[in-house]
């Protein structure tokens, strides 16, 4: 099969943020992938132009050329020094080596260019703006915003860029979110690009419909209210914007309107689909394609997981002075989307069950809104003087913003727990340089996901869900709300009466459009109580076999076969090469 460059647009090239950064890293490593795309490509802004020159692409990049700090390698100024003066920006280029984060030894090195576009010409601007309105209708001068800005200045040069680089290459271009779409745009307005246009696929990867997240998030009802209408609005050929007329669009918005100009739209699953359908309702059905997204499995001995659990155990025991029979996790950003106040209604519900048993039960919550963490000594000083993370204070370096919403919630709930106890470390990382001197030494990010009995993912709006899925190869259950994505994967690929998974459907009810648009927090929560009442059983029945040693091997042995099926090498194989050729 022909060889292609795949060239991924993104704010992740650099670092990796959130699930997008774990998109690419699970991909670009997969030997699926690498079979077809033999060149891959991260392109991005540069954010700021502190530091010296070899080290603007982290730690794990190697720098050619840094056209600010007059830095060159092979030549490379001869493609980028012309381009830099052109549109008075910076050029960074080189190479880094992307690491699977589960399987150290997947290894992939790509191509990296960033662009510093802070003081690009204000001519060349405005005719790339007019050129945008005229077009793709799309009014730059009405956005107040520097994100919307940075993105399309990336754009501007960005096929020029690709060009030099690769140009005798067939090259597939992947706009990650609204990021990339700019550059996309603007390439297909190129004299060079429509002259070997068959050369070229431009693909937006929408990881997530961004007005569907924010009007989720706004409503009271959230998923319950959305998604019953969406519904309900398809057989009525009605669109979002009809249904929702007071819902204001943004940037974002109006850029994602314009991906019906990419030959394709990949969906990260079924959902994602629906509401790109319900809210670009004038897209082409052939131009939709469901790519999933993947885990990275990784094979281990049922020894190795027991290892890992007994160190979870062991840190409960040095927090709360128990051993837990059972260890929930869930490993999450901290933003309103997750749910997270469902699953303090499940564990309410849980513990009298625990407690009814007699078993202990463990909760451990990882997620921050400090997106590089907290440094190690502020750790071990709040540790000492006031016993973090069992106990927290409001303000920094501990609690800030959203997450004392959650630590009250948390404090509540052990207050009047008998059976389980919930942790919750606002740190990024777990091991015990980042959480502190009681988390045993040899506990690490892996063996948290290798040890907890099952990983709660009660989001109201979750376009797939993969840290949901990542404790499913090591045996620990999938606990998931229908709003996320994920589940589909799960029920093609494992089965519905699999007993590694269990999705609590909280749209299942039967209220009608007035009812539904004015559902009120009281009439929400009752609703998830309910429908948490109605799974409880259910749930607890296929967390107890980890209470008896035979039957949980069994179900390990089962889960390291079955997940191989939502591996990234099995996803690039049946959905992506499939959706792209």
């Amino acid at each position: 099969m022909e060889k292609y460059c795949g060239v991924h647009i993104t704010h992740e090239a650099v670092q990796k943020i959130g699930g997008i950064g774990a998109v690419i890293a699970g991909l670009l490593t997969s030997s699926e992938y690498k079979n077809i795309f033999d060149k891959s490509l991260l392109y991005g802004p540069l954010f700021d132009l502190n530091g010296s020159e070899t080290s603007k692409l982290g730690k794990d990049g190697i720098v050619y050329y840094s056209g600010k700090d007059n830095y060159s390698e092979n030549n490379w100024d001869k493609i980028f020094k012309p381009i830099e003066e052109k549109y008075n920006i910076y050029i960074v280029y080189g190479k880094r080596k992307i690491v699977n984060e589960t399987n150290p030894e997947l290894v992939s090195d790509v191509d990296i260019v960033l662009l510093y576009i802070n003081e690009m010409k204000e001519d060349i601007l405005k005719e790339y703006k007019y050129k945008f309105w005229e077009k793709y209708k799309i009014e730059s001068k009405k956005y107040d915003s520097w994100d919307y800005e940075q993105y399309f200045r990336i754009g501007i040069p960005y096929f020029e860029i690709i060009n030099k680089l690769y140009s005798n290459d067939s090259t597939v271009h992947f706009s990650h979110e609204y990021m990339g779409i700019p550059s996309i745009l603007n390439m297909k307005m190129n004299i060079n690009y429509q002259k070997k246009s068959k050369n070229h696929i431009s693909v937006y990867y929408a990881h997530e419909i961004p007005a569907v997240r924010r009007l989720v998030e706004k409503i009271t009802g959230h998923d319950i209210t959305f998604y019953n209408i969406m519904d309900n609005d398809k057989k009525n050929n009605i669109s979002m914007e009809q249904e929702f007329n007071n819902f204001e669009r943004n940037y974002r918005d109006d850029l994602v309107k314009k991906t019906d100009n990419f030959d394709s739209v990949f969906t990260v699953s079924k959902l994602v689909k629906q509401e790109y359908k319900y809210f670009n309702h004038g897209i082409e059905e052939k131009k939709l394609k469901i790519v999933y997204n993947g885990i990275n499995h990784r094979t281990i001995s049922f020894e190795k997981k027991i290892q890992s659990r007994n160190l979870l155990k062991k840190y409960c025991l040095n927090l709360f002075n128990y051993e837990a029979d059972i260890i929930f996790s869930h490993v999450t950003r901290l933003v309103i989307s997750k749910g997270l106040w469902r699953d303090i209604a499940f564990l309410e519900k849980m513990d009298k069950i625990f407690y009814e048993k007699g078993i202990k039960g463990f909760y451990i919550l990882l997620s921050t809104l400090i997106g590089n963490g907290r440094n190690s000594s502020d750790i071990y000083k709040m540790e000492k003087e006031y016993g973090w993370p069992v106990l927290h204070k409001t303000g920094w370096p501990d609690l800030v913003g959203l997450e004392q919403d959650v630590y009250d919630s948390i404090n509540i709930f052990n207050a009047k727990s008998k059976s389980i106890k919930a942790v919750f470390l606002n740190q990024f990382g777990f091991n015990r340089h980042s959480c502190g001197m009681r988390m045993p030494e040899n506990l690490s990010w892996q063996g948290l996901r290798e040890g907890a009995d099952a990983e709660l993912g009660f989001s109201i709006y979750e376009p797939f869900g993969i840290a949901q899925l990542e404790t499913l190869p090591y045996g620990g259950i999938s606990i998931i709300s229908s709003a996320c994505g994920c589940k589909d994967l799960l029920l093609e690929e494992i089965g519905l009466n699999s007993k590694l998974f269990h999705i609590i459907d909280f749209n299942d009810v039967k209220i009608d459009k007035n009812e539904l648009i004015n559902l009120n927090f009281k009439e929400r929560e009752n609703i998830e109580k309910n429908k948490i009442e109605e799974n409880i059983d259910d749930i607890f029945n296929k967390l107890k076999n980890v209470l008896e040693s035979e039957k949980y091997e069994k179900r390990f042995n089962d889960a390291q076969k079955l997940s191989q099926n939502l591996e990234w090498n099995h996803i690039v194989k049946k959905n992506i090469i499939p959706a792209l050729f």
